[in-house]
């Protein structure tokens, strides 16, 4: 019996752990049908294509990751992109330990994309929409895929780079700033 994992085998010892989580599941979320992904679609970029991609991802309620790239000399053939908990590996640590116990579910979601040499458009020849795990547009951005910074806090971020401040600090003063607005929102109730 074969128990391999991404990249590594299971020692005797070790323990396979199911994992489970305790989310309340939110009912399926209605993605607008232009954002779906369909078989046949063309794109004038790989870029274009992955943006598209990502999109969807995240008013579906899930994150991406590139999964493969095949080039043929320094030219991309085609591109794989996959759900960000596509995988499945064995745990030496019990699911009431870890922080995250949900991360590799083998979900099938996907899309290959390819290149039409001829015409130089990208084209999606496989879509795979279905997910072995529950998706939550509600919290979509905080997923590591979809997360952005404001200008306001980058141009900070960059200015206290430029200063000499350490991160930490930096880290401290908008939890500050956070708190301060917490508390004069409470003062206003």
């Amino acid at each position: 019996m074969d128990h391999s994992t991404s990249d590594s085998q299971l020692n005797p010892g070790e323990v396979d752990y199911e994992f489970e989580s305790n989310e309340v599941l939110e009912p399926l979320s209605v993605v607008d049908d232009e954002l779906v992904p369909k078989v046949g679609m063309t794109f004038t970029t790989l870029e274009d294509a992955g943006k598209f991609y990502r999109n969807y991802a995240k008013a579906a309620g899930f994150s991406t990751r590139v999964r493969c790239t095949n080039r043929k000399g320094n030219e991309i053939k085609n591109q794989l992109i996959t759900c960000s908990r596509e995988g499945k590996w064995k745990s030496k640590i019990s699911p009431t330990e870890k922080t995250n116990p949900t991360a590799g579910l083998n979900c099938p979601a996907r899309i290959y994309i390819h290149t039409l040499k001829d015409v130089g458009a990208w084209i999606i020849s496989k879509v795979v929409l279905d997910h072995s795990h529950p998706c939550c547009p509600s919290k979509a951005e905080m997923l590591k895929r979809h997360r952005e910074l404001s200008m306001s806090i980058r141009r900070t971020i960059e200015n206290n780079e430029e200063a000499g401040i350490r991160p930490s600090k930096t880290y401290q003063s908008f939890v500050a700033i956070e708190f301060i607005f917490l508390v004069n929102r409470l003062a206003n109730v």
